[in-house]
């Protein structure tokens, strides 16, 4: 699939060409609006609820009402899906700030879904750092020129990340959670610090069952050096080895154990989640 056959604009099934912005509408000049993608395999969403509600928490952030609940979004993921033959995708949510007080309004539609190389998750994929930060951290909403800066850069440079970082810390990728390994506990930035991702939530409440130490905490650039493992999260990435940062090996340059321990839990998780949907 290289393009939608229908995108949902409020429940309604509309054509890619009339889903539309006015230049006039707020989300172009102010950002006001929020996202979210969600990875659908044999037609299933894989934590459909978590990332609408997620969607939710973001809206209230920057005080942007959603036309309808919960129950609502998930009929019209529903419908829009059954359109399309309940494909492989990643499903993309965009709720836009109305014009003149009016109403939000909802698009959502189907994309081909992401393919990372079978290396990167064998040997590890590669980042490099970006000094940014986000703008209202916890909400995932339209404001993401600083995300978008820090890939373009990372594409530049030939790797799969960049991590941001202000004030001597990092915080996280352009689009995933970051994870470190340091005097054998793993590290993640305070969730107040970042957004905060259904699949770092998911992570660190496995990690945690399966007798994993994971501790909040500022990421100091000056340790990078020290860190022995990292990795990073998202929907579509799950868990990624990261083995080079800004030229250098993490640790021995190899993908290491508490790494491959996790995304072994995670995968287990994951085929569990989507067998039982």
């Amino acid at each position: 699939m290289s393009f939608p056959s229908y995108v949902s604009r409020n429940g309604a099934l509309i054509s890619p060409a009339e889903a539309l912005i006015p230049v006039f509408n707020p989300a172009l000049y102010g950002a006001y609006g929020v996202y979210e993608s969600m990875p659908v395999f044999k037609g299933i969403v894989f934590a459909q609820r978590p990332h609408l509600e997620r969607l939710a928490r973001s809206a209230a952030i920057i005080e942007l009402p959603l036309p309808a609940d919960l129950p609502a979004f998930e009929r019209w993921i529903a419908d829009l899906l059954a359109a399309h033959g309940r494909p492989d995708c990643t499903l993309r949510i965009f709720v836009v700030g109305a014009n003149n007080n009016g109403e939000s309004t909802v698009f959502i539609w189907p994309q081909p879904a992401a393919v990372y190389p079978a290396e990167f998750y064998a040997a590890g994929a590669t980042a490099i750092t970006f000094e940014a930060r986000r703008c209202l951290p916890e909400a995932k909403s339209l404001n993401s020129l600083a995300s978008y800066l820090a890939q373009k850069h990372a594409r530049a440079a030939g790797v799969h990340e960049a991590f941001l970082h202000h004030d001597g810390c990092l915080t996280e990728g352009s689009n995933s959670n970051l994870f470190a390994l340091l005097n054998g506990i793993l590290l993640t930035a305070p969730a107040g610090q970042v957004l905060s991702g259904v699949t770092r939530t998911q992570l660190m409440e496995l990690a945690a069952q399966n007798g994993v130490i994971v501790r909040e905490r500022r990421l100091r650039l000056a340790d990078l050096p020290r860190w022995t493992e990292c990795f990073i999260t998202s929907s579509s990435r799950r868990l990624m080895p990261i083995t080079v940062i800004d030229g250098q090996p993490v640790g021995d340059g190899r993908v290491g154990p508490v790494t491959r321990r996790l995304m072994a839990i995670f995968d287990e998780f994951f085929q569990r989640e989507i067998g039982n949907a």
